[in-house]
């Protein structure tokens, strides 16, 4: 099955309902709820998997652990499980369901870092990365943007498919921010 004709007729779909009404969503996770419920409601992206230990699991969650630590002030780092580095959270994933079906939900559910896995297997089929602002960019929003792109780009031996969907509306009461980041 090739889910990424499907995924992205949903990322279009979001972008264009945010473009028609610009205030649908307040928030970025106002965004990424829509886009959860859009993804659901597609039979070939939400696949229901019985991992090893025969637990159902849907293929598609939201804030995800990575499989890695990264520093934010170097978003290409990878770091290993024994780093302090902060673990980041993709805003949806969508497990491939070999990756399912080979591993246990303990394993799955990846809360622990170190816990064991099959390394060829990628554990997605996708991530998806989101930003929204209203104000207009800044160099702190500028550097979690760049942070987001470097978790992907990070990602790149677990998944073949990665999305950023950036949403703007800019609503500041000068273009001064407009200007000087775009």
């Amino acid at each position: 099955m090739d889910i990424q004709l499907n995924l992205e007729r949903a990322i279009h779909q979001l972008v264009d309902e945010f473009l028609n009404e610009p205030y649908r969503f307040f928030t970025e996770a106002d965004a990424i709820s829509r886009f959860h419920q859009l993804l659901d409601a597609d039979a070939q992206l939400n696949v229901r998997v019985l991992s090893k230990d025969g637990v159902s699991l849907s293929t598609i969650h939201q804030q995800y652990p990575t499989f890695f630590r990264f520093d934010d002030a170097q978003p290409t780092a990878r770091l290993d499980a024994s780093n302090k580095a902060r673990r980041g959270q993709y805003d949806i994933a969508i497990l491939s369901p070999e990756f399912i079906r080979k591993h246990p939900v303990e394993t799955i559910k990846n809360h622990d870092l170190a816990g064991e896995r099959i390394k060829h297997i990628r554990p997605f089929q996708a991530l998806v990365e989101f930003k929204l602002d209203d104000r207009g960019w800044n160099s702190g929003k500028t550097q979690g943007a760049v942070a987001e792109l470097g978790k992907l780009i990070l990602s790149n031996e677990e998944a073949d498919l990665r999305y950023f969907v950036g949403l703007m509306r800019y609503t500041a009461p000068t273009e001064s921010r407009w200007n000087k980041y775009w």
